[in-house]
């Protein structure tokens, strides 16, 4: 009975809200669920396909933009991200205020970082919403324990942020990357196109595959089957590994056809990227590659990331 009332309790207050933080999802690359614009008063710019997580503490957004824009400009318009469902009446979703930090030359155009203000998100009504934020803040209390205790806890409002920026459907690629004898291969979500034929990867500067990169300079990119989800997050402990064993990986690989970096055989896409720049942001290192190669290998729903909260909002608008 005790269970039976908890289970009745957690439905009156979540309702049939998906309570998972991250949620696999499959989708068509590139996605065209959601669009992001930055806007401002006299800015007002897409930029769906050009946006990236630079860092998670302190919580930092890269926004790539074409020509060279005013940054004091940037910075007194006071913008902001927002996140719409495309279709219909082009709905708010969500909304992430933003600061303007740093500005990075990336293939002749911009990379802008920003640091968030606040944010605002709509998937649910409010008093549901705010229902769910409180159950994330006391499980992640009971996870890590009190938070003096902590050595690495996001503050409310950016963890918040970060549920608001993965309203936006999130692709996850395979890294591989090799040098000599040493290679490597690990999932990432963190990623994104930020010009024509540049990408932005931020890996946790704790990671042992960030020495790897930095010596290689050179990667391989796969798009993941949606039916290898359980495969992609089985690598998720190479992170903490500087090499792999090509041999004992539990899925065929094959050389790159640029670079000779070790693939899955099951990729829908690789991309080979030259890794052009390195930059130390907050508790990441950023990646900052040029497309050298782009290879289709097959078509189908590839694995995407979306927050929780978005995803309830997915099922009831397919219900």
């Amino acid at each position: 009975m005790v269970q039976q009332f908890k289970e009745a309790f957690r439905r009156v207050v979540f309702g049939s809200s998906n309570l998972h933080q991250q949620c696999a999802i499959g989708l068509r690359d590139p996605q065209s669920e959601v669009s992001v614009w930055l806007n401002g008063p006299g800015m007002c710019r897409d930029v769906t396909y050009r946006n990236v997580m630079a860092a998670a503490q302190p919580l930092t957004l890269g926004v790539g933009l074409e020509g060279k824009c005013d940054a004091a400009a940037i910075i007194r318009s006071r913008p902001s991200l927002e996140f719409r469902e495309r279709g219909g009446n082009n709905r708010l979703l969500g909304k992430i205020s933003l600061r303007l930090t740093d500005v990075i030359p990336v293939g002749g155009e911009r990379l802008y970082l920003f640091q968030v203000r606040n944010c605002r998100n709509y998937c649910l009504p409010r008093a549901r919403l705010w229902a769910h934020y409180l159950y994330y803040a006391y499980r992640r209390w009971r996870a890590c324990g009190r938070p003096a205790g902590s050595t690495y806890r996001m503050v409310a409002n950016e963890l918040h942020s970060v549920f608001v920026f993965y309203i936006c459907p999130r692709p996850v690629v395979l890294v591989s990357v090799s040098d000599g004898n040493l290679a490597n291969i690990f999932p990432m979500d963190l990623i994104g196109p930020v010009a024509p034929r540049h990408f932005a990867l931020a890996l946790h500067s704790t990671s042992t595959a960030v020495p790897l990169i930095e010596r290689s300079l050179k990667i391989a990119l796969s798009s993941v089957p949606v039916e290898q989800t359980a495969m992609a997050y089985q690598l998720g402990k190479n992170h903490k590994l500087s090499s792999v064993d090509g041999a004992h990986l539990p899925f065929a690989t094959t050389p790159s056809a640029t670079f000779g970096i070790p693939v899955p055989r099951f990729s829908l896409r690789v991309k080979e990227m030259q890794i052009e720049a390195v930059r130390a942001v907050g508790s990441h290192k950023l990646f900052l590659a040029n497309t050298v190669e782009v290879e289709d290998w097959a078509e189908g729903p590839q694995l995407f990331h979306v927050h929780g909260l978005y995803n309830a909002r997915r099922h009831q608008a397919q219900g």
